[in-house]
């Protein structure tokens, strides 16, 4: 199971292709895993923001999940965005899927607010830089990080009822977990993604955060990466 990729980096889903060659950050299960769990609220016509859109993959599969969503996608890498618009424009989708270029903390200062916040942001905080200005963006994107993410939403960005759902790896836990607190989010949902069976950790972890005050747990379930979970969550996307 999984994408087809051609030569000319276009991955191949069951219901749209995305072209992968100008976008430093390349199709990877990270957003996959994002793109088949995170949620849209139940509305009329939802409105999802999706922060560092790349090739436009994760807003490619909510368009393709949710009727009601009407999805834009920012990026700080004017060719990410320019792909991102073809990727979109070629879908059966493209009415619902608009693309922006602009910086995160510029597009979040603008008083917008949306239904819905997905993001899957830069990893990397070391001084070891990618060989290429839009790779080193995309993943150090000085304006992009879990906790500046967290705070626009807080603040405004995300409407009172909305849903922040984003993937980091495992070991920034504890990190997001204050800078959560801190904004006053709720934790309402996580999965913990193994890539290995009898692994003791998770590698990554899927977060949803919601701003109500609601007192119930967060609902908290492991996933391992080739299991029928995991064929179940991904099988309207790949081949």
């Amino acid at each position: 199971m999984g994408t087809s990729k051609t030569r000319e980096s276009v991955f191949r889903f069951k219901r749209f292709d995305v072209a992968n060659s100008l976008s430093a950050m390349k199709v990877g299960t990270d957003g996959v895993l994002l793109g088949a769990w995170a949620c849209v609220p139940d509305a009329s016509m939802a409105t999802v923001l999706d922060v560092g859109t790349g090739s436009g993959l994760i807003a490619l599969m909510l368009a393709q999940r949710f009727d009601n969503a009407f999805i834009t996608g920012i990026d700080i890498v004017e060719e990410a965005c320019e792909e991102a618009l073809v990727n979109a424009g070629a879908s059966p989708w493209a009415g619902r899927i608009a693309i922006e270029h602009a910086g995160f903390c510029e597009y979040a200062g603008q008083g917008v607010s949306f239904d819905a916040v997905v993001s899957n942001p830069p990893f990397f905080k070391t001084e070891i830089k990618a060989p290429d200005r839009g790779r080193m963006l995309a993943r150090h994107g000085a304006d992009l990080d879990y906790g500046v993410i967290m705070r626009a939403c807080a603040c405004g960005l995300l409407s009172a009822d909305g849903i922040l759902s984003m993937v980091s790896p495992a070991e920034r836990q504890n990190d997001i977990m204050f800078d959560m607190e801190l904004c006053g989010l709720r934790l309402s949902r996580m999965t913990r993604v193994f890539t290995k069976p009898g692994a003791q950790e998770p590698s990554r972890l899927l977060w949803e955060m919601r701003k109500d005050k609601k007192a119930s747990p967060p609902k908290v379930e492991d996933l391992l990466i080739g299991s029928d979970a995991y064929k179940a969550l991904t099988g309207d996307f790949y081949l």
